[in-house]
């Protein structure tokens, strides 16, 4: 059984880590179920997913969460009604998720090595995280932050005015928009980068160091420990079984949209069917979702809508 966003949101809210604005919704979403007095309540993993992004989005309402309160037919078990056991069921719940993740890595560690777990933040940002590791994420103050340990490939969503900071233990990795490896526990780092500047710093070395593109680094509490330059194997490695990669040289139009609908996890409906004629070369790497379909735009002459998680493509085809 995978963690979802919401479980590690519930395990956040457990350790008092939100922001005031996320626990703002997160207590009127709980005081709901409590007025309900809900023993049962079905929680789909869409469902889930909705009410994690509207409580981490800077921009929604308590009333757009409180709306999110499901009345449909009761399925999964998940909350008592006083809020002692509404916390040690989501304390629970989180135990066994995880005890259960682990007991599977222990029984098949090679299978899960080569598999991960892929996450789209509030902002945009996409990780793809090993099925080992620990990951936490809240914006405050106009900062995106992050704690994490284990291995994950992040493709950070730029703004400029908005820096990413992800802690591991005492060191800081801070972007503003790119994408890089990072694999991590609480006392040392390595770090591959892909695309544009990342800074590595720690309480003992605030100004740290800067790592360039194909550049990889390994960085302890301490200070810089080793930088070496990376090998096409090992730029090709970081990116399998993700879609980060999205170059694409002559393939289908209908290769492109499945690939684009995959990473962000959107459905995509073509108007005219002439559009499937296409061919497509272009490099969508390390784009978002808007930045993705306005190149496809300009090299196809065609335009675009998105409604929530549904992408509409319009234009004359091949």
């Amino acid at each position: 059984m995978e963690e979802t966003n919401f479980d590690r949101l519930l395990h956040r809210y457990l350790r008092k880590e939100l922001n005031p604005e996320e626990e703002a919704k997160f207590s009127a979403w709980l005081d709901i179920l409590e007025k309900e007095n809900d023993r049962d309540l079905e929680m789909s993993h869409e469902a889930r997913e909705q009410l994690f992004q509207k409580i981490t989005n800077r921009v929604s309402t308590v009333d757009e969460v409180i709306a999110l309160y499901p009345r449909k037919p009761l399925v999964v078990r998940l909350f008592s009604h006083s809020w002692v056991q509404v916390a040690a069921t989501v304390l629970i719940m989180i135990s066994v998720t995880l005890g259960v993740r682990y007991l599977v890595m222990d029984s098949s560690e090679g299978k899960l090595a080569a598999s991960r777990e892929k996450m789209i933040l509030a902002d945009g940002t996409i990780v793809w995280i090993n099925q080992s590791g620990d990951f936490g994420y809240y914006e405050k103050d106009g900062g995106r932050y992050a704690t994490f340990t284990g291995e994950a490939l992040f493709e950070v969503a730029k703004d400029p005015n908005s820096p990413f900071t992800i802690s591991c233990g005492n060191i800081h990795v801070t972007v503003r928009g790119t994408s890089f490896i990072l694999k991590a526990d609480t006392a040392q780092i390595e770090l591959e980068v892909l695309t544009g500047k990342v800074n590595v710093a720690s309480a003992t070395d605030k100004i740290g160091v800067d790592v360039a593109p194909h550049e990889k680094i390994i960085y302890s509490s301490a200070g810089l420990v080793a930088r070496l330059p990376l090998s096409t194997d090992e730029i090709s490695a970081i990116a399998a079984n993700t879609e980060y990669n999205m170059k694409f040289q002559g393939d289908t139009m209908a290769n492109v949209v499945r690939s684009i609908a995959k990473k962000f996890n959107v459905t995509i409906e073509i108007t005219n069917e002439n559009l499937n004629k296409c061919h497509v070369s272009a490099d969508f790497t390390d784009h978002s979702l808007e930045d993705t379909l306005s190149i496809l735009a300009d090299l196809l002459d065609v335009s675009y809508r998105i409604t929530g998680k549904k992408v509409e493509l319009s234009g004359a085809g091949c």
